[in-house]
């Protein structure tokens, strides 16, 4: 069905499979076979008077007070300012599946404000038989918020703080009484800096920050997503993601606009915002097949990528034969990927951008032709001979706010023609301003739009203001750590903390659109280690750091032409027990399972239906763990499970007790072992 648009304003039922949406006597009623939401447009501004969960019969949320939607500064109906707020339209379409998003149903409200020539389109998502509704505004107008904003919150006088609509809120309900919010979960990015990439927080009180937020009562839950950047990331002006005023009432803010960035003549989109509904105890559940249906994956997504910067001194080593010999070596470890990192280049650096602050010019990405004489074209031989796709690193112009994504857009779609290059790492990223974001989304539109989806990005993820862990997955998939083992600059690298990082993210990430990596075990620097009183990384061995990326996409953090010949071998080895399994693991959806790694746990991760009753287990005794647990895995819903060991670096073993329940048991410390099981 084509997405053309059908105005609602004479009185017309939009329909499409489940999902129904009608306007009359003033109310838009929309909503599918699972759930209801009615907006009273007396006021023309939005505000919800109903919204029902139909499995249930259950009122999710009542009439409110709040319009569902504000922007800083702006007039209102009920305000002081005086308004005339008119209807422009309400019009439905359909969305046809795609690398962009899933099947599904929009709706916008366009309505205007005459005296500040105000315009918002407010729009919602509908996917057919789910009970997912997700949300976006979009403002433009001639006027600024009338009112004074800072930054400098503590140095506001009182009364400024007070004054009318002080903050921007995408998505409002008023939720039943018998809701309380139970957690909020903050994401950081900025790697190189830190461990703690998630955390929970279930003391809430009026603020919360995060790109989740969990409500329940006792027979259903609520999950709020704000499809942004991470807390610290973001550019609003509010000092919190959430609100949750004294009558239930959840604000979701985060538009990503600031007051100053409003335009005259361009709409500026919110982020997304999304409401999940779901049955209790199944709140991961619902939010990955949230996010499976919204940011859909094809299997050539997946990869096994070689990136030689974890060597340390790649710039130092790029020249035509090395490369050559990377790509060679990348085919005998079975990696589907090369990716060519800094230094290719003409402009030879990255430090040109994040420490010269220069304004590049376009010939600064052309190949080096002193470290490069034939271009790409003797690589490209190369990996066809080696089974071995090239990738390539880029870090797009932030230092002019990716003014210049159409040119750079062209230069990388002349790789992709010449040298068949479909995986570009971007990095670099600061999204500092509302336009450097949108340019920024343009770029990697126009990319994969002109390569019919085959082009995709690895988002890094570990410095600067990026996108974080929901925002632009739609583009490719996320780049998360850099780890080194052989100096002790940012974070090192250990296999305890990248396994902690990866069982705290899979709560509410999906590992399928994460690369994790694999450092050289040959060059761990003891001394290093020893200064910083850890232990060194290779108290496991190279086998169990390879296998915590198994459930995840395995980067090769590495020069692979420099691994002796037996450790090739092993890399060989567990990347063919990832390639054999991997289409089977990740269909499925893979949650964290066991203890939360610390050294001292038994822990891993499972692959498994939605009915429960196939799937792989990825059991890990850390080097102070326990020999054997008794794990319950409610997910597992088969009354009777046939378990069959595929891979295992020790005598390993997981019994099943009853539907549902496990003793795992690994005889030895530091080893794992992966099952996969079926009723």
């Amino acid at each position: 069905m084509s997405n053309t648009r059908e105005s609602l304003l004479a009185g017309k039922t939009f329909s499409f499979n489940d999902v129904s949406v009608n306007f009359e006597n003033q109310t838009l009623s929309f909503g599918n076979e699972l759930f209801v939401r009615q907006l009273d447009l007396t006021k023309v501004v939005p505000r919800t008077k109903s919204f029902v969960y139909l499995p249930l019969n259950k009122e999710l949320a009542f009439e409110q007070e709040l319009f569902d939607f504000s922007f800083f500064g702006y007039n209102f109906p009920d305000g002081r300012g005086k308004v005339e707020f008119n209807l422009v339209d309400i019009n439905a379409c359909v969305i046809p599946s795609s690398w962009r998003d899933g099947e599904h149903v929009k709706i916008d409200i366009h309505i205007k404000e005459n005296v500040q020539q105000l315009e918002f389109i407010k729009s919602y998502f509908i996917y057919p038989g789910q009970a997912f509704l997700g949300t976006q505004n979009s403002i433009k107008c001639p006027v600024t918020p009338n009112i004074y904003w800072s930054k400098r919150l503590l140095l506001n006088e009182p009364q400024n703080l007070s004054q009318e609509n002080p903050e921007s809120r995408v998505e409002i309900l008023r939720l039943s009484p018998e809701f309380k919010a139970q957690k909020s979960v903050e994401f950081r990015g900025r790697t190189d800096y830190t461990n703690d990439l998630v955390t929970e927080c279930t003391d809430l009180k009026e603020y919360a920050n995060g790109n989740l937020l969990f409500c329940e009562s006792d027979d259903c839950g609520i999950f709020f997503l704000q499809e942004a950047p991470p807390s610290a990331e973001r550019r609003d002006f509010e000092d919190h993601d959430f609100r949750i005023t004294s009558d239930n009432t959840i604000c979701s803010c985060c538009w990503g606009v600031a007051p100053a960035e409003v335009k005259t003549d361009i709409f500026l989109s919110s982020y997304r915002h999304v409401i999940g509904i779901y049955p209790v105890a199944e709140e991961q559940q619902s939010l990955k097949k949230y996010l499976r249906l919204r940011f859909p994956e094809a299997e050539e997504d997946y990869t096994v990528t070689v990136n030689p910067w974890g060597c340390g001194n790649f710039p130092a080593l790029v020249n035509e034969n090395f490369l050559l010999d990377e790509i060679a070596a990348s085919g005998e470890i079975n990696a589907t990927h090369y990716q060519v990192d800094d230094g290719w280049q003409k402009g030879r650096a990255l430090q040109e951008l994040t420490t010269n602050n220069r304004n590049i010019q376009p010939e600064f990405w052309d190949i080096s032709m002193p470290h490069l004489p034939n271009g790409f074209d003797k690589l490209l031989k190369q990996s066809h001979d080696s089974d071995v796709k090239i990738a390539l690193w880029v870090a797009p112009s932030f230092t002019c706010e990716y003014r210049d994504w159409q040119q750079f857009a062209d230069i990388l779609f002349d790789f992709y023609e010449k040298y068949n290059i479909k995986m570009f790492k971007i990095d670099a990223v600061k999204i500092r301003t509302k336009e450097a974001e949108d340019n920024l989304g343009k770029l990697l539109t126009n990319l994969r739009e002109r390569s019919n989806g085959e082009i995709f990005f690895n988002l890094d993820t570990t410095n600067g203001q990026r996108p974080g862990y929901f925002m632009f997955l739609e583009y490719g998939n996320i780049f998360l750590e850099n780890r080194y083992v052989h100096r002790e600059a940012f974070c090192p690298y250990h296999p305890e903390l990248t396994l902690s990082n990866l069982w705290k993210l899979s709560k509410y990430m999906r590992p399928q659109v994460l690369q994790i990596e694999v450092p050289n075990p040959h060059a761990v620097n003891h001394e290093g280690y020893a200064n910083q009183q850890s232990t060194a990384p290779d108290i496991y061995p190279v086998e169990y750091w390879l296998a915590i990326a198994m459930f995840a996409n395995p980067l090769i953090w590495l020069a692979p032409s420099q691994l002796p010949d037996d450790t090739k071998k092993v890399f060989r080895k567990m990347i063919d027990l990832h390639l054999k399994y991997r289409t089977q693991i990740f269909e499925e959806e893979i949650y964290p399972i066991g203890a939360e790694p610390n050294g001292k746990a038994l822990t891993g991760f499972i692959s498994t239906n939605t009915a429960g009753t196939k799937g792989f287990i990825l059991a890990f005794r850390e080097i102070d763990g326990p020999e054997s647990a008794a794990w319950d895995i409610p997910i597992i819903k088969g009354a009777s499970l046939k378990i069959a060991e595929v891979a295992s670096n020790t005598e390993g073993e997981i019994t099943c007790l009853e539907a549902g329940k496990f003793q795992v048991k690994l005889a030895e410390k530091a080893t794992y072992v992966m099952v996969e099981f079926s009723a």
